[in-house]
């Protein structure tokens, strides 16, 4: 068990700056069903938490469940805001050191490494997907959470912090796509997870989970929602992945898709990825913070 106060909490940091840009080309893995994590990513439950009460016994402490969900949206597909039918097959993300957080104290619970997760795993209704848990942890209220996306350090999609791999559907057109983000952030829900369970309040001996959640049609918007949402006019809908057609497919990468107009929405809507539940979360940190 080790104590590490918010302020000196600086893993994060030295990642970031460690994290090089690597520029992408063609896949060899596309379309591959099962693919392996990248070398360096952790998959294990490796942890540090904060310290216990020096009163506490062991009977007293408990452990946090580390969940991810990509909703069922992502797991049965949805229509975007052009009518195209969007279905994943893959939808992995990167996800570094999530950590749970007291909002007004010093404890804090991370779940250390980098953890590759595929969203778009398990049938529609399935549970989040767990990355791993922390034991003997003193009870808390555990409500903040704070993770990152960063880019992959080695592996089929290394120096990729989001792929999506499916099929887009309109009419007679059927365009499979395998989609590489490098976009870096940190995302941080100090306000908790807004939902119908409660989530992080540990108690005493018990275990409790903690969920980052992920809104993808922030990025493609929602045919059953109205024209002027927030979510419709901040996405850029398949559309624009759709000008990179090659062949009948979309392979492509961050890189290539600078310049195209409709880049900046894009990347402003991957800011808005990270959820707690329906809470949002404020991002920093972002790789394209120019933009």
């Amino acid at each position: 068990m080790i104590q590490r106060p918010l302020v000196l909490r600086t893993v994060f940091l030295l990642t970031a700056l460690l994290a090089g840009l690597t520029a992408c080309g063609n896949d060899d893995s596309r379309g591959a069903t099962d693919v392996p994590a990248p070398e360096g990513t952790a998959t294990s439950a490796a942890a540090t938490a904060g310290p216990a009460s020096p009163a506490a016994g062991s009977a007293e402490l408990g452990s946090i469940v580390f969940t991810a969900n990509g909703e069922d949206f992502v797991r049965r597909g949805f229509v975007d805001k052009q009518g195209w039918s969007i279905s994943f097959k893959n939808l992995y993300v990167n996800i570094v050191d999530p950590t749970a957080y007291v909002p007004d104290g010093d404890e804090e619970v991370v779940l250390e490494g980098a953890h590759w997760v595929d969203l778009a795993e398990g049938e529609a209704e399935a549970e989040p997907i767990i990355l791993g848990a922390v034991n003997e942890v003193s009870p808390a209220n555990y409500q903040s959470l704070r993770f990152a996306l960063q880019r992959a350090s080695g592996g089929p999609y290394a120096g990729s912090s989001i792929v999506m791999i499916g099929s887009a559907e309109r009419g007679d057109v059927r365009v499979p796509f395998t989609i590489r983000l490098d976009e870096e952030m940190l995302f941080d829900g100090r306000e908790g997870y807004v939902g119908e369970e409660l989530k992080g309040l540990l108690q005493p001996g018990s275990t409790t989970e903690v969920e980052m959640t992920f809104h993808f049609d922030h990025l493609f918007g929602d045919s059953e929602a109205d024209v002027e949402d927030h979510i419709n006019t901040g996405s850029v809908g398949f559309d624009f992945f759709h000008t990179f057609t090659e062949d009948g497919a979309v392979d492509v990468c961050q890189t290539e898709l600078k310049g195209a107009e409709g880049y900046r929405t894009l990347v402003h809507a991957l800011w808005t990825l990270g959820h707690l539940g329906e809470g949002h979360c404020e991002v920093s940190q972002q790789s394209s913070l120019d933009l």
